[in-house]
């Protein structure tokens, strides 16, 4: 029948639906609305580990300039936890591997939780965000 299938695809076709009707929002200018659709997007996308479209979801929120932490305060509150450690130790010289070592987690792992990390703070490199993190 038609639902054959239903619900193996359907976290990640909700979230792309949110993404695409977020980013429809925005270009309207209604940013609020925007950000109540991109931010559970941006919450599915990373649970199942896309992050291609997590960092999509990060630069709407960019784009929509909403603040999404306490303005004035430290950016790493806007990094989940483990964004936030992963970033500490890199900006302290860090390599991936070493700080996959000390984190006790894959290396990949490192460099998803570093994309994010470099998404939101809207930087693109480890002296861009040592640089952030040290003011």
């Amino acid at each position: 029948g038609a639902h054959a299938g239903v619900g193996a695809g359907l976290p990640f076709d909700e979230a792309r639906l949110r993404l695409a009707y977020g980013r429809f929002l925005r270009r309207l200018g209604r940013r609020r609305q925007a950000q109540s659709h991109l931010e559970p997007a941006l919450g599915l996308f990373a649970k199942l580990g896309a992050a291609p479209y997590v960092g999509r979801c990060e630069q709407e929120l960019s784009a929509c300039g909403l603040p999404r932490a306490e303005p004035g305060a430290s950016p790493l509150l806007r990094l989940t936890p483990q964004e936030q450690a992963v970033a500490r130790l890199v900006a302290t010289g860090m390599t991936n591997r070493q700080v996959a070592r000390e984190l006790v987690l894959s290396v990949k792992t490192i460099e998803y939780h570093l994309g994010n990390a470099y998404a939101k703070l809207g930087v693109s490199s480890r002296v861009a965000l040592t640089t952030k993190l040290m003011h």
